[in-house]
């Protein structure tokens, strides 16, 4: 596949230089825009206007442009339905600002919806590694669950029946040392419930499902070497690899590999390569993306230092308390003397 199999049917080339797309910024008015991304975001924008690389999926902005469930129910649906295991409907995207929980932190969620079951979904992209993982999620999971409860309490005839599943769905594009584990024989995806040690076979109604981007790159599994020449896999969209293969390509040489292994993934590249013939809206997503990762960083840097200061908070105390005990039992020897 060249260039000129995805782009649209009203322009037959991308730009074909970086100075053509400035001159074509300036003439657009949106090179005020355009000269307030840093260098690494520049590049960005031009490797994908040039038509060397793809859209970076993995951005907030970007994935909502291409999985928002006005634009395109199917894709989110098909999407979700490969992640869970089992054919689900996106019914309608719900706000997430409306946390049940208010606390000004790097939990947001990306996309909450609501499954044609009942059931909610939420899905998290998250590209660093932070601490506390396990808190974290149970944190998105809980506040998904409790806004679920107060939405359906203040119906007088409420019943516990009522009440449905809610999924966390976080895609992590780096992960910790956690999810690269050998004992895991790199797995990528882990999905997780509430399990009893006996015979109970209680349902609860949390669900974790966490993808690891970067073991799945790793692994090479949208790799050549492991696609079977004799055919290809071109009917199921529901296929988790080909929909993580999608969102982790980069360059074109890896649309190219996707689409031999996934043709339906064709539609998707194609319709992402029309945004080419409308730069302002690529330019603003640009500009969000780079504004949101700016304010996550410094959130980051926050969290991170405010919870290595706990644990060495946590550390010191640990440290005194081992101490008192060690001069307790000191004390008491000597008595005994």
């Amino acid at each position: 596949m060249t260039n000129e199999t995805i782009t649209t049917d009203t322009q037959n080339t991308f730009y074909q230089t970086v100075n053509e797309l400035e001159e074509a910024m300036k003439t657009q008015n949106l090179y005020s825009e355009y000269i307030t991304l840093d260098e690494t975001w520049k590049k960005r924008f031009a490797d994908y206007m040039t038509g060397k690389k793809t859209m970076p999926l993995t951005y907030d902005p970007f994935f909502k442009c291409m999985f928002h469930p006005d634009r395109h129910p199917d894709w989110l649906s098909n999407l979700l339905s490969a992640i869970l295991g089992e054919s689900v409907v996106v019914e309608r995207l719900l706000p997430s600002e409306n946390t049940a929980i208010s606390i000004d932190s790097l939990l947001i969620m990306d996309i909450v919806v609501r499954l044609s079951n009942g059931s909610l979904a939420n899905v998290e992209i998250q590209k660093i590694p932070y601490m506390f993982t396990a808190e974290r999620i149970s944190c998105y999971s809980s506040d998904l669950l409790l806004r679920e409860y107060t939405r359906l309490k203040e119906n007088k005839k409420f019943m516990y029946s009522d009440m449905k599943k809610v999924y966390t769905i976080i895609l992590y594009e780096k992960t910790g040392a956690d999810f690269k584990n050998p004992l895991l024989h790199g797995a990528y995806i882990h999905h997780g419930k509430t399990r009893f040690n006996t015979e109970l076979t209680l349902e609860l109604l949390q669900e974790y499902f966490l993808i690891a981007l970067d073991v799945f790159c790793q692994n090479g599994y949208t790799d050549d070497k492991n696609l079977d020449t004799r055919e290809t896999i071109d009917s199921n969209m529901n296929d988790l690899e080909g929909w993580l293969s999608i969102l982790t390509a980069e360059t074109i040489a890896d649309v190219e590999r996707v689409i031999r292994r996934y043709p339906w993934s064709e539609t998707i590249f194609r319709e992402i390569s029309t945004y080419v013939n409308k730069p302002e809206e690529v330019i603003h997503m640009f500009s969000e993306a780079l504004k949101i990762a700016d304010k996550n960083t410094v959130k980051y840097m926050i969290e991170e230092l405010q919870d290595e200061l706990q644990l060495a908070e946590k550390k010191q105390k640990q440290e005194a308390e081992l101490r008192k005990q060690e001069e307790e039992k000191r004390k008491q020897a000597e008595d005994e003397l």
